[in-house]
């Protein structure tokens, strides 16, 4: 048992240098990390118990900052969206529009 907890860590170490984008690779990080901290409790190993206890809070905080990036990005790609919406629209000037300069007062 306890050594499939340590292959099962060990592959999704693995998973995680073949993904291509961050939010997966912190999803399958934490889950390695949780792996491996089951893997060196059981196998009573101190040093990969110490280094995924301190691996996993710094991967949930990325993950986290990953995650407000995207809903930021995605925030900013509708505010862009509506923008453009807007800059398209063609306004036709009627001769009640009043339209005014500014002046630079010296």
């Amino acid at each position: 048992m306890v050594d499939v907890l340590g292959y099962a860590a060990s592959i999704a170490v693995l998973a995680t240098f073949l993904m291509q984008t961050m939010l997966p690779l912190r999803f399958v990080a934490i889950l390695s990390n949780i792996l491996f901290l089951l893997y060196g409790y059981y196998a009573h190993i101190p040093p990969v118990l110490f280094l995924h206890a301190t691996l996993l809070p710094i991967n949930v905080v990325r993950l986290n900052a990953c995650a407000k990036s995207l809903r930021l990005s995605s925030f900013l790609r509708g505010c862009l969206a509506s923008l453009a919406q807007y800059s398209s629209a063609r306004r036709t000037l009627r001769s009640t529009d009043c339209i005014r300069q500014k002046r630079s007062v010296k």
